[in-house]
């Protein structure tokens, strides 16, 4: 089955039977119609969670988990996929008129689908703009949940968006493709601002260190002994797993001094995804 055809199927499982005759009944309309049906979805379709279910990427590896979806925003979703009638132009056409017109709960619809859209390379401009943008559904639409950054972004446009979200202080766990798309770029960047929170007496989430670990430099030791004297555990245990990971190229001064911490740790099996609730 194609996306469309799995997104209908979900949507089947979910709804009321009035919403299914309404999206159906919709689906037969001509494209001008369909487009009507993708602003008046709400008045149709509850804006209720998806019970779950995901749908894979075409070859790719990464997941849209259905669950963090609304029924609307699904029903939604599949009109997207309707208007593609093999024409490119059409096509892109289309979105783009939805786009100028939109409110935030469709641009919202319209963002978290784009992965899910023929002719992929087109909406680069479109996905970062979502990255830039100050309102919350839509930055959190291509964000989170959403393989088209970690697919289709070049680094730089990839980094803002994660330096965004920990700059909102949002999960990075939330981001699809997290860790494939770790760089030494941002690995400075996070020390840079960590430094900066340093200096006015703040500190950054522990986790967020799990981006630095593939790049042990000497700022990368000095950040982890910064770390492991914090007096928030957290900040400890993420010294501890940046030491683990590169332990035998270590300085001698910083595996001596924190040797104690190291070997008496009380939880060596704890890693970065559970380390907020550590």
């Amino acid at each position: 089955m194609n996306s469309q055809e799995l997104l209908t199927t979900q949507f089947k499982t979910d709804c009321t039977e009035s919403e299914w005759q309404w999206l159906q009944q919709t689906l037969a309309l001509d494209l001008a119609g369909r487009k009507l049906g993708f602003v008046m979805a709400h008045r149709h379709i509850a804006r209720e969670s998806v019970s779950g279910g995901y749908i894979q990427i075409s070859e790719k590896k990464y997941k849209i988990s259905l669950a963090k979806w609304t029924r609307d925003q699904l029903a939604r979703t599949v009109l997207l996929l309707s208007m593609d009638e093999g024409d490119q132009a059409g096509f892109h056409d289309s979105i783009s008129a939805l786009f100028r017109t939109s409110d935030n709960r469709e641009a919202q619809a319209i963002y978290a689908a784009i992965s899910l859209f023929p002719y992929e390379d087109t909406w680069k401009f479109r996905a970062s703009e979502a990255i830039r943008s100050n309102v919350g559904l839509i930055f959190d639409a291509m964000a989170f949940n959403n393989p088209y950054p970690a697919i289709y972004f070049d680094d730089p446009a990839w980094n803002q968006l994660v330096l965004k979200t920990i700059f909102a202080g949002k999960s990075i766990w939330q981001i699809t493709g997290l860790q494939d798309r770790r760089n030494e770029e941002l690995a400075r960047a996070i020390s840079d601002f960590a430094h900066e929170r340093w200096a006015a007496g703040r500190t950054l989430p522990p986790e967020v260190w799990f981006l630095t670990e593939p790049f042990p430099s000497i700022q990368y030791w000095q950040d982890a002994e910064h770390l492991i004297t914090s007096e928030e555990p957290g900040n400890r245990t993420a010294a501890y797993l940046l030491w683990k990971k590169h332990a035998d190229a270590a300085p001698n001064s910083f595996s001596e001094r924190f040797h104690q911490y190291f070997s008496g740790s009380k939880n060596p099996k704890v890693d970065w995804e559970n380390l907020a609730t550590d």
